[in-house]
């Protein structure tokens, strides 16, 4: 989840740096915000996610990305078809695992997407939990031509991390170290690196 204060500011760094130009995604009702989607292969996709100045943003992650005003990695997701499975995990790991929120979207070309995700609380490394039920999968629908060559997470706690990502089957790199996101894509334009928000 690539954060930006503003939708085409985001998408016109994206851009630049790719090489590709994301597509627009749509709007999340309630959230305060709206995204452009840029395929990474494999199942993997890029979001730009920024405020939508046609929602109220009070108390939403829309204003939060506004007030921060920088652009960069705020956070990542797993896709999942058993978000139950996930919460027995995390739970067993001595994490506390959030009721699961039903999501959804509507594309430009009128089709609407329904999706369930599932936060971890306390720690704004770990990854959210995405499953899509029946609608298409992002990384299928959206603009091609780079692939995720790394993810890199860095903290404190890197082997207790480490640890967890194993017990969920999640191939990352974690390293220990300062709080920070690195990924590295394979683009038109090269080797790209976006780092945290």
């Amino acid at each position: 989840m690539y954060a930006a204060p503003d939708l085409d500011q985001g998408i016109a760094e994206i851009a630049e740096l790719t090489g590709v130009v994301p597509a627009i995604g749509g709007a999340h009702p309630g959230m305060g915000t709206r995204n452009a989607l840029l395929s990474l292969g494999a199942d993997q996709y890029l979001e730009i996610i920024a405020p939508d100045p046609q929602q109220d943003l009070t108390d939403t992650l829309g204003n939060e990305l506004i007030q921060h005003s920088g652009s960069g990695i705020r956070s990542w997701a797993v896709a999942t078809d058993n978000l139950s499975a996930v919460t027995d995990i995390t739970t067993a790991q001595g994490l506390n695992p959030q009721p699961v929120i039903d999501m959804n979207r509507t594309t430009p070309a009128g089709v609407r997407l329904d999706w369930q995700v599932l936060q971890l609380r306390g720690n704004r490394m770990l990854p959210f939990f995405i499953d899509w039920k029946n609608s298409p999968h992002p990384a299928l629908t959206t603009p091609a031509g780079c692939r995720l060559a790394e993810f890199t997470v860095s903290v404190p706690e890197g082997p207790q991390y480490q640890k967890l990502m194993d017990a969920l089957h999640i191939h990352v790199t974690v390293v220990q170290g300062v709080l920070g996101f690195n990924a590295q894509l394979e683009c038109p334009t090269g080797v790209v690196e976006l780092s945290s928000w």
